[in-house]
């Protein structure tokens, strides 16, 4: 047995009894900026869009990047 694993296991049975909240370990919710710093509610950029997908024309390259906000918002829980 790894050392390591030694430590963990009497770490486990010593403090497993303690609540404990891992800083990694949070809701969508707790992670959504306010408004005023929400990219994601900002207006659209034709400009971004047209940079982002320049394969498409200005109007499919801004269908395109709306839908790929709206997979970001959804993907982090923030709703629409």
């Amino acid at each position: 047995m790894h050392p390591l694993e030694t430590l963990d296991r009497w770490r486990r049975r010593w403090f497993g009894w303690l609540p404990k909240r891992t800083h990694w370990d949070k809701e969508a919710k707790d992670l959504v900026p306010d408004k005023y710093h929400d990219w994601l509610l900002e207006p659209l950029d034709h400009q971004e869009a047209s940079a982002l997908f320049p394969h498409l024309s200005e109007e499919s390259a801004i269908a395109q990047y709306q839908k790929m906000r709206l997979q970001l918002r959804e993907q982090s829980k923030r709703g629409f």
